[in-house]
């Protein structure tokens, strides 16, 4: 039978006091927070499922990328590298959201940008799509 989330806690950390604690030192401030006693008191709020997925996120971008600028700029490169827009701007807007939400734009497949077609090739491709109708 799988553990549920409480036993996972108890098997690796000992309690939620200990996870809360580790995870004070590795999460971002936010809320208004401006000590670790804070960021603590806030987590112990926070479900056990979602303290482990927390866990969980923090030790990915940790052991990949070692900080959240390092992975934006990963976003960033992976852009580029695609063909598609990366500019201040957008590196200013991702530096904004969460850790997990960056790690979900690490998964994206960025395919090669399409290139942009000329009013004849519109035309053409309207003809052909009409004649197949």
């Amino acid at each position: 039978m799988k553990p549920t989330p409480l036993q996972i806690i108890k098997d690796k950390f000992g309690s939620r006091a200990e996870l809360a604690k580790q995870l004070s030192s590795m999460v971002d401030k936010m809320h208004g927070d401006s000590s670790t006693a804070q960021v603590k008191s806030r987590l112990l709020g926070l479900s056990n499922p979602k303290l482990l997925r927390l866990y969980a996120v923090e030790q990915t971008v940790r052991e990949r990328f070692g900080s959240k600028d390092k992975l934006v700029d990963a976003i960033v490169e992976a852009r580029l590298t695609a063909g598609h827009t990366a500019d201040e701007s957008f590196r200013t807007k991702i530096s904004g959201y969460s850790k997990a939400r960056l790690l979900d734009l690490t998964r994206q497949k960025l395919g090669a940008r399409s290139e942009k077609l000329t009013d004849d090739e519109k035309a053409a491709r309207r003809k052909k799509r009409k004649k197949s109708s």
